[in-house]
């Protein structure tokens, strides 16, 4: 007679390896929620890459890409009632970043504000996310061309092209509308364009 320990019970792999897998973000924020300081840890941690390849693609300086990470994370360890009110853990974690490069700004470049919160019209037609900045992301010159964007462009193409998120909950980060981070994208490509053909023609951008 077989050993009925040993027999296949359907569903069994599953089952372990949900218990051998690592807690999802959403099972960590429900124990932090109850005082769990383990899992507010394994948070920061799980997250600390992301907040700094933020931060680096903003400042384009190693040095101060880590000193703002350090502070955002040491922000959610410190102050994690703030984001565990929050339904979407991914913006807020985004919006500390940002808040982070705004009040640097004021504080050391005061002069770099008048750009911010520019709003010019939304354009008529939507712009899509499309592959503008596909062919050559990762090179020397794009990444300048980015950094030399006014900060809320600059946070609008990080957010859409890189971190691929929606229109919607880059919105929800900036606190605009869907027609205002079109519209950021619409004049951050539209610069980016200008600014990488100069380059591949000799000219010199201002």
């Amino acid at each position: 007679m077989s050993d009925m320990s040993a027999e296949w019970i359907p569903g069994q792999a599953a089952a372990v390896a949900a218990s051998t897998a690592e807690p999802s973000d959403s099972a960590l924020i429900e124990r932090s929620r109850e005082g769990d300081a383990a899992a507010i840890a394994l948070l920061v941690e799980r997250h600390a890459d992301a907040v700094y390849r933020i931060a680096y693609r903003l400042v384009g300086k190693k040095a101060e890409a880590e000193d703002i990470a350090q502070d955002v994370l040491m922000r959610m360890l410190s102050y994690h009632e703030g984001w565990l009110s929050k339904t979407s853990f991914q913006v807020w974690l985004r919006r500390a970043v940002y808040n982070r490069m705004v009040d640097l700004h004021r504080k050391n470049r005061p002069w770099l504000m008048s750009n911010l919160d520019a709003a010019a019209h939304v354009p008529d037609a939507t712009v899509s996310q499309d592959n503008v900045l596909a062919a050559g992301e990762t090179s020397a010159e794009v990444a300048a061309a980015v950094l030399a964007l006014p900060l809320r462009q600059r946070m609008a193409i990080t957010l859409c092209f890189y971190e691929q998120m929606s229109l919607a909950e880059a919105g929800e980060v900036l606190k605009a509308s869907v027609g205002a981070v079109e519209s950021l994208l619409h004049r951050a490509k539209a610069t980016l364009r200008e600014k990488l053909a100069n380059t591949r023609n000799g000219v010199n951008n201002p």
